[in-house]
């Protein structure tokens, strides 16, 4: 699946399992992460960047991401 380009993600775009929400004033993606009770935030310089890391993995091929991987091998993997 190709990097999906926008301005701007709402919840509804999203497939990857493991997002929970993203701050545009912060430019940050917050995430389920790798431990129990543990949340993975993502910080980005520009809402741009952000947007286009949403685009690449959150909306698109989110199995590529780091973020995704690491959680996804130290929680569910067998």
């Amino acid at each position: 699946m190709p990097n999906y380009r926008k301005e701007s993600w709402t919840d509804a775009d999203v497939r990857c399992p493991f997002y929970i929400s993203d701050d545009k004033a912060a430019c940050s993606i917050s995430c389920e992460g790798f431990g129990k009770g543990v949340k993975t935030v993502s910080r980005f310089r520009s809402r741009a960047l952000k947007d286009r890391h949403m685009g690449a993995c959150c909306v698109g091929e989110y199995e590529k991401c780091p973020v995704y991987r690491c959680t996804y091998a130290s929680k569910y993997a067998d």
